[in-house]
């Protein structure tokens, strides 16, 4: 290999590290929020709020920067393929806590309040606390998944046991790579470990139109919590007026559900990015005086943020109307 043809490969290994490291959207520039950070600061992202603010506005585009956030819940997923239907109804619909689903605006908790939950301990290796790649030891007990001695035929005649891999790669994976990303069974889960867990209210204003649910979370715990989280949050709409015929508007990262006065009106279900507006609720009516919109986002390792809005009947967005944390 010549001279120029080492320095033409250099500069050109090198141009496509900086591509990968670039943010591709339309104006080429990165945007540093959009990595993670853990030694981020927590006031970058959220004003902490008194528990009787003046009443705040969607901003210019009708989103809901408002918000009165638990701290999360842990919930250590190694993934989030499994975001089903029903396992998000079953996990974001658990009372971890009592008064978590009140409806009674009055008995809201406040900026401050703690609450003592019983949840998963975070697991002790892996990215975040995530058994790291392989999901922990390979099913099927000791030497599942060992390779021949190099050069040892398997004996005449003898099949390979049933289920066990070929060649010598741990079940669940490539040498036991992504805990069962690239085929196989995972390995038995055993039940988790639990721990009691303080958790503190805090009503927050966002500056961004995305709430940083990951910032958050980090940001409350010393950098402590990042993935595998389930968050609640609620705001309260306040209309001088019944608003029939609107939409609620969300995104999340990844998914969430959402209730509005205590019905639920709208589920993003499975492995998703955040984006605006990714989904639409059914007609309701925002009556005249305080309405309760809450939320629960689940999320395994990843960012975690959300965003929310209403439309009009007309396909306007809303914004007639102000937002307390009480």
């Amino acid at each position: 290999m010549n001279r120029h043809f080492k320095l033409i490969l250099a500069v050109g290994m090198a141009t496509f590290l900086i591509g990968c490291g670039s943010d591709t959207g339309s104006n080429s520039k990165i945007d540093p929020q959009r990595y993670a950070n853990r030694n981020v600061d927590f006031d970058q992202y959220f004003t902490e709020i008194k528990a009787d603010a003046a009443p705040a506005k969607p901003d210019e585009k009708g989103f809901i920067r408002r918000w009165t956030i638990i701290e999360p819940i842990n919930k250590p997923n190694s993934g989030n393929s499994g975001f089903s239907d029903s396992y998000i109804l079953a996990e974001l619909t658990k009372e971890y806590f009592k008064g978590q689903f009140t409806n009674d605006i009055k008995a809201l908790p406040k900026t401050g309040d703690k609450v003592i939950v019983e949840t998963e301990a975070p697991r002790a290796s892996g990215r975040g606390g995530f058994g790291g790649f392989g999901g922990g030891a390979p099913a099927g007990g000791p030497g599942a998944g060992q390779a021949r001695p190099q050069g040892q035929a398997r004996p005449q005649g003898q099949a390979r046991p049933q289920g066990a891999p070929q060649g010598g790669a741990p079940q669940g994976g490539f040498g036991g790579f992504g805990g069962g990303m690239m085929g196989g069974a995972p390995a038995a889960a055993s039940a988790p470990a639990t721990i009691k867990d303080t958790l503190e209210w805090h009503s927050v204003d966002s500056k961004l139109f995305n709430i940083k649910l990951i910032r958050f979370a980090q940001g409350t715990s010393n950098g402590q919590k990042r993935y595998g989280l389930i968050f609640n949050a609620f705001t309260v709409i306040n209309c001088d007026q019944d608003i029939p015929n609107v939409r609620l508007a969300a995104g999340s990262n990844a998914s969430s559900i959402w209730w509005l006065n205590g019905e639920k009106i709208l589920t993003l279900q499975a492995d998703r990015r955040m984006v605006a507006d990714d989904g639409m609720s059914k007609r309701v009516t925002l009556k005249k005086g305080k309405n309760l919109l809450r939320g629960a986002v689940i999320n395994g390792p990843g960012m975690s943020d959300m965003c929310v809005r209403f439309y009009n009947e007309d396909g306007t967005i809303l914004k007639n109307y102000t937002v307390t944390n009480n």
